[in-house]
């Protein structure tokens, strides 16, 4: 049965080719520990919605990276990534990426 009182894919991924920060939306999906309340009030526009930053923290996605040896081997770490309750989705930015050496292509278990 579906639940209409959530977005559908609120659990997914978006990979997002700006050079933005990368975001979740809910402190659950970061370390344990590693979440810094914002001491700042500013926002993410989504459409017509407004919707506060949190604060950030480190988000760890196990085996999402593909090693020399072995597919789906390596952890992504993303540092810095932002946490805005209510977004619609959690996003990766590929920019970032890119300029630490990571590709679209190694992200396969993402997509």
């Amino acid at each position: 049965m579906l639940n209409f009182t959530r977005y559908l894919l609120s659990a997914s991924i978006l990979l997002d080719n700006y050079n933005v920060m990368h975001l979740v939306n809910s402190k659950d999906l970061l370390e344990l520990g590693s979440f810094v309340k914002a001491f700042y009030n500013k926002c993410v526009e989504a459409g017509s919605l407004s919707l506060l930053i949190l604060g950030c923290g480190k988000r760890v996605i196990k085996k999402a990276l593909n090693s020399v040896a072995s597919l789906n081997s390596e952890d992504l770490v993303l540092s810095n990534v932002i946490v805005v309750k209510g977004f619609y989705i959690n996003i990766i930015f590929e920019a970032r990426l890119n300029k630490v050496g990571i590709w679209y292509y190694s992200l396969d278990c993402l997509l």
